[in-house]
């Protein structure tokens, strides 16, 4: 039966009544308690933790092989190595610019809330120690040095192990393009400026990123046509992400579809099923995001596919899933090249168009897009206006008709001979038959003149 009071239990094993008045001003004050006061992501955040959705469908393409960038994995064992190098980076650096360790720690130490307010809470440092400070400085500056040796070559010593380990820069190109493994781009901006020797004021940070990426990503080759980034980025990944997106159309006057009612993506049939209805494909000019569709002709820009490039395209994606400020651009351009490629056929069939360089096994790769974005969602798919020309292409019979045609007779010269000819007796057939008509009718009047009369 119940009561107004409860009963609890003091230190000497007695019952006291507890009014639940009482208990309920109790609870509320716990949960008050635990209340929080400011938002628990902070609206500047651009470095995020993957989520776990995202994470369990390949957990390495989001972990570093060989070094920690910030505060997320510096702890791990496996890492520990290059923390050593690391450290060396930064005495060489202040070493060859005559620089103090304390000026360089005030002319960045002004940056430290903002830079704090980039991060996904909660972030496992030392606060007492200035552990987050110790880790932008030093962090920062071995990629500062590490981005002029790449550019400079006078600067690397033989004692260097990463310009003297083959594999060291393959593991460097997968590390420093992770999500959780950036810095924020204005504090490197920041320690650049603080480091540079005046032979460099003519090169962009940005500039010395793509330089040092450029091996491993073929699309930054290019990267001197291209205007500068340094305000717009958030950091490296982000650079990235721009350069890709720097060749992309007007979206916002060519593209006007989002996926809510009846605007969801409209997908495309397959390379095969394509080529059915008579459309061609051919290699654009770089810059991946470009892709055109007019008169039956696909224009898709070149993409090389390795073991390294999946890691890169879904850190790309799950900065697009976290981000507020980010559209859904990379993640339209996979679920876009998901829908051509269905098979080893498909995939085939871009390689020999060389629209596709694939380092995989061609089944493989034709299952490279589909991995890509389990479990995201898009709010704007960015190629739904070419989707619905490229479905209106294919569902007109007459293309399927030539094509079928084509195909069929046209493939080969003795096809095309053998139609041709065919042709020609088809002519002299239907000749030969009306000449006989006409002479039948000719030699009839000829016998009987009262048929003309009576006509008359």
């Amino acid at each position: 039966m119940a009561t107004d009071d409860d009963h609890t239990e003091n230190t000497n094993g007695d019952y006291t009544s507890v009014p639940i008045e009482d208990q309920d001003k109790r609870l509320a004050n716990s949960i008050k308690a635990k209340l929080l006061t400011a938002s628990p992501l902070s609206a500047t955040c651009c470095i995020f933790r993957v989520p776990e959705v995202l994470r369990r469908f390949d957990k390495k393409a989001y972990e570093p092989d060989v070094v920690a960038i910030g505060p997320y994995h510096r702890k791990k064992p496996s890492l520990q190595p290059m923390e050593d190098v690391k450290k060396w980076y930064l005495h060489n650096l202040l070493s060859r610019m005559n620089m103090s360790m304390l000026s360089l720690i005030q002319g960045i130490k002004g940056f430290e809330t903002r830079a704090r307010e980039c991060y996904q809470e909660p972030l496992d440092v030392d606060d007492e120690e200035n552990e987050f400070m110790e880790i932008m400085i030093i962090d920062g500056c071995f990629l500062i040095e590490l981005f002029r040796k790449e550019t400079y070559s006078s600067l690397r010593s033989l004692d260097d192990p990463i310009f003297n380990m083959a594999c060291m820069h393959q593991y460097l190109y997968h590390d420093l393009s992770l999500l959780e493994n950036q810095l924020p781009w204005f504090v490197l901006q920041n320690l650049y400026y603080l480091t540079m020797p005046n032979e460099e004021r003519n090169l962009s940070l940005s500039e010395l990123v793509l330089k040092f990426f450029r091996a491993y990503f073929s699309l930054t080759i290019s990267y001197e046509t291209r205007p500068r980034f340094d305000i717009e980025n958030l950091h490296i990944l982000d650079l990235i992400r721009n350069v890709l997106l720097s060749s992309y159309p007007d979206t916002d006057q060519t593209e006007s579809s989002s996926t809510n009612g009846d605007d969801k993506p409209k997908l495309i049939p397959c390379v095969t099923n394509l080529l059915e209805a008579g459309v061609k494909f051919r290699k654009g000019s770089p810059g991946m995001m470009n892709i055109e569709f007019e008169n039956g002709i696909f224009v898709i820009p070149p993409l090389s596919i390795q073991e390294t490039t999946e890691p890169m395209f879904r850190n790309l994606i799950a900065f697009e899933q976290c981000y507020h400020s980010c559209q859904d651009k990379i993640t339209s351009y996979a679920i876009l090249m998901d829908s051509l490629i269905n098979t080893g056929r498909d995939m085939e069939h871009l390689v020999k168009h060389e629209i596709i360089d694939n380092w995989l096994s061609a089944e493989d790769a034709s299952q490279f897009f589909n991995r890509l974005y389990f479990d995201t969602f898009v709010t704007k798919f960015y190629y739904s206006d070419l989707c619905k020309r490229v479905n209106g292409y294919y569902r007109t019979k007459w293309h399927k008709w030539r094509a079928t045609l084509i195909r069929d007779y046209f493939t080969t010269p003795w096809t095309i001979i053998s139609l041709v000819a065919a042709f020609i007796l088809l002519v002299l057939t239907f000749l030969q038959t009306y000449y006989s008509i006409k002479q039948s009718y000719s030699s009839d009047d000829k016998q009987n003149p009262a048929n003309s009369t009576r006509l008359l």
